[in-house]
């Protein structure tokens, strides 16, 4: 199968060249003269390798190339074509995951060299994503994070790709499915594991509160202030800050957050002295924060800066097949607490589990073992100990109706991701009735084998 790469810059008579340089080469090449193009081709296709020039119409339209690439696929490569003067942004580029760049004027044989490079690292990666699911599949488990279900794996997978870069990463889905956790995962694999991760609940704390706890006050700042303090910036100093429910802040404190992101540094409650820091951002939120930006309840300066990528937490009912393992990975934790000896859950309670559709997410059916542990009198968790609002679904009707009318979340769907995981079932079901077939798999879903062979890249379906 021939690579494929996508060759982006607005300059007509360079991407003629690039084109025929990778055809010659033996690839499989498109090209797209805009940030526009780019996203619409990043979006159908699954590219091995993406050459980006830096600068187009705007001057971070590259970094923006980049970050499509990343957020479609974390397996592809992406090189980065730059003038001599913008040689620092291009290191930036490295940081937010790109492979390398390469300054412009530039030779074949240079390039060539880069290229193959790339996609030697693609290989690579590809083999420790091998030994990632064979890990994960064997332990139900990534730091911390339960599960082994396929909706759940390419999270993993994207922590693996992301955590050791330095871009700042938004992580989305429902309350309760496990946001921070993520977070502590994409901190535990990076650089910076050895230092600070310090949680802020952006919610939780008053808006009167919130920039002293944030970026701390000197002694007599505000009455009680009766001496000077740290705010969680400087605690978490070469380390990961995790802002949760980051859509929560008053519009005051996005415009600061905001300067802090850019300059690196800010100024306690009351000081006059910059204080420089050296800090990862990594935040959250269940609301739609693209709806709220278009509606100016959040800044778009600031919504670009935090969405460098974005990591989508899907929902406990899309991965039902994790509800076991999460299952006895509470009952331990709860036998244990509740110094009771409970040994498993029966059938009739587990189907009842496995039916239910955990509008509290994966939080919730944390909640629901503890009460059963509570409950239970014996020593196996019974569909008596489970609440009637999740036995009712123990019938086979209700089962059926459980599983195919599914509840419509009141925060809304994240209908892209909805979407991918429809297409990655059928995917999936298609081949398993061919048996591996894919030209048949095609024909039953109604598509060429070309898109067949990019949507199976897309998804990691080998």
């Amino acid at each position: 199968m021939k690579e494929y790469v996508l060759v982006v810059d607005d300059e007509q008579s360079l991407r003629q060249v690039l084109g025929l340089f990778f055809k010659k080469e033996g690839f499989e090449v498109d090209t797209a003269g805009s940030l526009v193009e780019a996203e619409r081709s990043i979006a159908a296709n699954a590219y091995d390798l993406v050459l980006t020039d830096l600068k187009m119409a705007q001057p971070e339209d590259g970094l923006k190339v980049l970050r499509a690439a990343v957020q479609k696929n974390p397996w592809t490569q992406v090189i980065v074509l730059t003038a001599y003067a913008t040689v620092e942004t291009a290191k930036e580029a490295i940081r937010y995951g790109a492979y390398d760049y390469l300054t412009k004027p530039f030779d074949n044989a240079n390039l060539r060299k880069l290229v193959r490079a790339a996609l030697a690292r693609k290989e690579d990666d590809a083999g420790r994503r091998k030994a990632l699911r064979e890990s994960v599949r064997g332990t139900s488990a990534y730091e911390g994070i339960v599960g082994r279900s396929e909706a759940i794996l390419g999270v993993f997978e994207l922590i693996d790709r992301v955590a050791p870069t330095d871009a700042n990463v938004m992580i989305l889905g429902e309350s309760g499915t496990g946001k921070e956790l993520v977070a502590a995962a994409l901190h535990a694999r990076s650089p910076r594991k050895a230092f600070p991760f310090v949680p802020i609940n952006c919610a939780a704390i008053p808006e009167t509160l919130i920039e002293s706890e944030l970026f701390g006050h000197v002694r007599g700042a505000f009455t009680g202030a009766v001496q000077t303090k740290k705010g969680l910036f400087e605690t978490a100093h070469r380390g990961t800050l995790f802002l949760d429910e980051v859509g929560e802040l008053p519009q005051p404190m996005q415009s600061k957050l905001l300067r802090v992101l850019q300059e690196r540094s800010f100024r306690r409650v009351g000081g006059n002295e910059d204080i420089s820091i050296d800090i990862r951002i990594v935040c959250a939120s269940k609301r739609d924060l693209q709806r709220e930006m278009v509606e100016g309840r959040f800044r778009d300066d600031l919504y670009f800066r935090l969405n460098v990528i974005q990591v989508f937490v899907p929902p406990l009912r899309d991965r039902r097949e994790d509800i076991p393992a999460l299952s006895a990975h509470f009952l331990a934790k709860f036998s244990e607490k509740h110094a009771k000896p409970i040994e498993r859950i029966d059938g009739e309670a587990m189907r009842a589990l496995l039916a239910y559709d955990y509008p509290g997410n994966v939080r919730e059916l944390e909640n629901l073992l503890e009460r059963a542990t509570i409950m239970e009198t014996k020593n196996v968790i019974s569909i008596g100990s489970l609440p009637p609002n999740v036995t009712k679904f123990v019938t086979q009707e209700a089962v059926g109706l459980g599983r195919n009318q599914e509840s419509f979340p009141e925060e809304g769907v994240f209908l892209d991701t909805e979407m991918d995981r429809l297409e990655k079932i059928h995917l999936q079901n298609a081949l398993e009735k061919t048996g591996g077939n894919r030209t048949e798999a095609a024909k039953l879903l109604n598509i060429s084998f070309r898109s067949l062979r990019y949507r199976l890249q897309k998804h990691g379906i080998e």
